[in-house]
């Protein structure tokens, strides 16, 4: 994550450099991003880059977190707003967050994320056991699930589904189709839920 220097900076030039980052990360893979092309953009010393970040992937970490903190979807809200079917709600989540990328500037750079970045970081998956219980809600047609195990592998399963949709529309794919696949699945999940 970014230095102290780097937070001290004016929110303009924190701007620039963000905006360099963004434009490197949107047109080259991680392994193929260059501190060279980075600094010309947002014309900045090598030293100055070395001052603000430990090394490129620390400068991707920041502009990763800075975009999903932008655009990403809070599915606990989400959750906490459905009071009868939980997993209509990471749909909801879900379809919102590719709405919402495929209006903004950074479409490509989370493309990038998704097809190559994700794997050059060796991004490690949420862990839902760490979840206090009040964030742990999973309601099917009504009824309240209690099995906090049943709970955690429910959203788990649910959130890659959710991710492998988007990777499908950032990939090229249908995105109505992505969209009821997903649909289908939750609705499969609910199904196994209450029998």
């Amino acid at each position: 994550m970014p230095t102290q220097t780097f937070l001290n900076l004016n929110e303009d030039k924190q701007n620039q450099i963000f905006n360099a980052l963004i434009n490197e990360f949107s047109n080259h893979r991680l392994m193929d991003a260059q501190v060279a092309r980075i600094i010309k953009d947002c014309s900045i010393a090598r030293g100055s880059f070395y001052k603000y970040f430990d090394d490129i992937n620390d400068s991707y970490q920041y502009a990763l977190k800075r975009v999903l903190r932008e655009i990403h979807f809070d599915v606990f809200a989400q959750l906490k707003a459905e009071p009868t079917d939980s997993l209509h709600a990471f749909y909801v989540a879900t379809e919102s967050f590719i709405n919402e990328l495929e209006n903004s500037d950074y479409e490509q750079f989370y493309r990038q994320y998704v097809l190559f970045n994700q794997y050059e970081l060796k991004h490690v998956e949420y862990d839902y056991n760490d979840l206090p219980d009040d964030k742990l809600i999973l309601m099917v047609n009504g009824q309240k699930i209690a099995d906090r195990k049943t709970i955690v592998l429910t959203y788990k399963w649910a959130s890659r589904a959710a991710h492998q949709t988007i990777r499908t529309v950032l990939s090229g794919g249908d995105d109505k189709q992505a969209l009821s696949d997903f649909s289908d699945l939750l609705k499969l999940i609910n199904k196994g839920l209450v029998n």
